[in-house]
């Protein structure tokens, strides 16, 4: 293996003597196009097996805002690993997944995991391709850029979206790569998820609070881009953080 990306060393060294196809295990790619959708029409990526996860999103500019499951090679040598390692490494804009699950098998269980139905009976899409969303659902104590530690998944519902992965693998809001290790239980023993998903009250709650910083920060870019512009990404987190515990501190809330 030649010069690793910074930001792909961990992943690449884990798997270094004990490589991917020897272990019967596949890696795949959840990419989010609203934040980038640049991997869409990336020839490098052309021939991968693709597909987006929302089958409700029809049409080119609604699959363009989607996020898109895609099968990487084994093989870290690919070109195809030198794109990722160039446009996304140290991003949030994708997340990378370790399975010895198929395309078809992985694709149909993340589905499972979309529609969230709250407590009043209102039915959301759970953006777990975000890692930010992804690792506040889980539960990732390494991960200190955290803003909700988790998990605020049950223990139940960790493990149904667990269960046949080996590892999720993602970049967090400092562009450090972190990795959530499943259960890999084989396919044939994983029973399949028939009840919806449902967040309790807490549970909702917690959901929107993980969200809150970068939901605040929109907010500024869209009306008052003035207070931040001059300010990196990392710093802007920090600052937001920082006012919201000092407004609830004095009582204030909303925007």
């Amino acid at each position: 293996m030649g010069k690793i990306h910074p930001a792909l060393r961990v992943l690449f060294k884990t798997y270094e003597h004990y490589p991917l196809e020897d272990l019967g295990l596949n890696i795949f790619a959840l990419a989010d196009a609203a934040q980038d959708a640049t991997f869409l029409k990336a020839k490098a990526l052309s021939k991968l097996p693709s597909q987006c996860l929302l089958l409700e999103a029809v049409g080119d500019k609604a699959r363009e805002v989607s996020p898109h499951l895609l099968q990487l090679p084994v093989d870290f040598e690919k070109k195809e690993w030198q794109w990722v390692a160039k446009h996304v490494a140290g991003t949030s804009h994708m997340t990378l997944i370790v399975t010895s699950l198929s395309f078809k098998q992985l694709f149909n269980h993340l589905r499972q995991f979309l529609d969230v139905k709250l407590e009043g009976g209102l039915e959301l899409f759970l953006a777990f391709w975000d890692p930010v969303v992804l690792a506040s659902l889980l539960g990732h104590e390494e991960d200190h850029s955290l803003y909700v530690k988790g998990p605020i998944f049950s223990e139940q519902q960790k493990y149904d979206l667990l269960a046949p992965i080996q590892s999720w693998w993602y970049w967090n809001r400092i562009g450090e790569i972190q990795a959530i290790f499943g259960l890999d239980e084989k396919r044939e023993l994983i029973e399949e998820v028939t009840q919806p998903l449902i967040f309790t009250v807490e549970q909702e709650l917690n959901m929107v609070e993980a969200t809150l910083p970068d939901h605040l920060i929109y907010y500024l870019k869209l009306n008052n881009a003035y207070l931040i512009d001059n300010l990196s990404d990392l710093q802007r987190y920090d600052l937001v953080v920082e006012n919201i515990i000092e407004a609830r501190q004095l009582g204030l809330n909303g925007t």
